[in-house]
């Protein structure tokens, strides 16, 4: 995929416009000690899912990324309390493997010609606005809430469009409220609308309004409660609570709550799911235990088209084990290696799944394992760079099983 010259000016007005909004303001000049920063990243990622036997074609690439993220101060303006700043961001790859003609989830594909887009380019500019401690947000968001999670398991990122409007209400409770009007998946270039798929059949929706409450009950108490409305596709409650107690000195408890509720707004198709979970985690030293359930009542929980994954869930992982009436046992293991070899880690999830049906009836399981692998290089000489290598077997009773390897060599730089 090339980029004209007509791409770049598009690119260039953009942004442009974004950060022209201040200086036409004036009021960069009046902080002079304003600290802006940049953040550079490189992101070299290997991917391969390999199907057991022939019905489905393996997919994966290989592709290198640059992505380049700048964060302004908040500078004064003529307005009293009032202070405005500018984010902007960048992100490119390229892709370095062979085209295997099929979608692998990670770059562009285009259907028609069944072939895998060369490189793409992603970029978006956010204008901010503070008053005390409230906070608004127009253009490129980056909303790590249910629905809406920025999804960092591949090549480039999953970002937003819209309006949000953050405030913290008390020394407790904090509240942001927003409206989403289009996405940006992880394997797409621009904006456009939500969509969810049912039966086959692509709906769009106008967008999505939501509102999330964060309450500090305790130090060690912390309740949340999210409502999520996609006009004219299904609407979304969670309700969560994250507790934490310390048993000694070298040993925590950290239990996790979670109810999720989706039903339909529009009439051409039904939803109703309910998905509950709990998640104990155990943290003794340089060990971290953990084990918990989920279960899904009704139809499988509904996620919008873009691949935009739910880690509001007490464990998302590569399959999601979200499909309809399915129970899921899950099991965690990491241990952090920092007294022998600084900057390693490993962890280990094992999730199993039972008690949903295929599309014919047939009574179904299924079982995936994660390894991974972390490591940040120590040396002076190589701060910043990193290395992950995450190993997935998947095995279900009816379906087809694989096998997928990610590896990620990154650079982040800040300056």
């Amino acid at each position: 995929m090339q980029y004209s010259t007509t791409r770049l000016y598009q690119f260039m007005l953009r942004m442009g416009v974004t950060f022209g909004m201040v200086g036409c303001i004036g009021v960069i000049p009046t902080v002079v000690n304003a600290q802006d920063n940049w953040t550079l990243s490189l992101k070299n990622a290997y991917i391969d899912r390999d199907y057991d036997g022939n019905a489905v074609k393996d997919t994966g690439s290989w592709s290198q990324g640059a992505s380049l993220f700048y964060k302004s101060d908040y500078y004064k303006t003529p307005i009293d309390g009032l202070e405005i700043g500018v984010d902007g961001s960048v992100q490119y790859a390229v892709r370095l493997s062979h085209d295997k003609g099929v979608a692998d989830t990670i770059l562009p594909f285009d259907p028609v010609s069944q072939e895998q887009a060369r490189d793409y380019l992603k970029y978006g500019g956010t204008l901010k606005l503070k008053y005390d401690q409230t906070e608004l947000r127009v253009g490129e968001l980056w909303p790590d809430l249910p629905v809406t999670a920025v999804d960092r398991s591949r090549q480039l990122l999953t970002s937003y469009q819209g309006v949000s409007l953050n405030s913290k209400l008390t020394s407790k409770l904090t509240g942001e409220i927003g409206i989403i009007s289009k996405v940006s998946p992880r394997n797409e270039e621009d904006f456009r609308k939500l969509t969810f798929t049912k039966n086959g059949i692509k709906y769009v929706s106008d967008g999505l309004n939501y509102i999330d409450l964060k309450y500090q009950v305790l130090p060690n108490l912390k309740l949340e409660y999210y409502f999520g409305n996609l006009e004219n596709l299904y609407n979304k409650h969670y309700l969560g609570a994250d507790y934490s107690y310390k048993l000694s000195a070298e040993a925590s408890l950290h239990t996790k709550l979670k109810y999720f509720n989706a039903s339909e707004d529009n009439k051409n198709y039904n939803i109703d799911s309910q998905n509950f979970g709990i998640l104990e985690t155990l943290k003794y030293r340089n060990h971290t235990v953990g084990l918990g359930y989920q279960q899904i009542v009704g139809d499988a929980y509904p996620l919008p088209d873009g691949f935009l994954p739910e880690t509001y869930f007490i464990n998302w992982n590569t399959t999601g084990f979200f499909k309809a009436d399915e129970k899921s046992v899950h099991f965690i293991y990491g241990y952090d290696f920092k007294d022998y070899v600084p900057g390693l880690n490993f962890t280990f999830k094992h999730v199993y799944g039972y008690d949903f049906k295929t599309a014919t009836g047939l009574k179904n399981k299924e079982q995936e394992s994660n390894f991974i692998l972390n490591y940040a290089f120590q040396n002076p000489k190589l701060k910043g760079v990193g290395f992950q290598w995450l190993y997935i077997p998947y095995k279900v009773r009816y379906g087809t099983d694989f096998n997928e390897n990610r590896l990620f060599l990154t650079y982040t730089k800040k300056f």
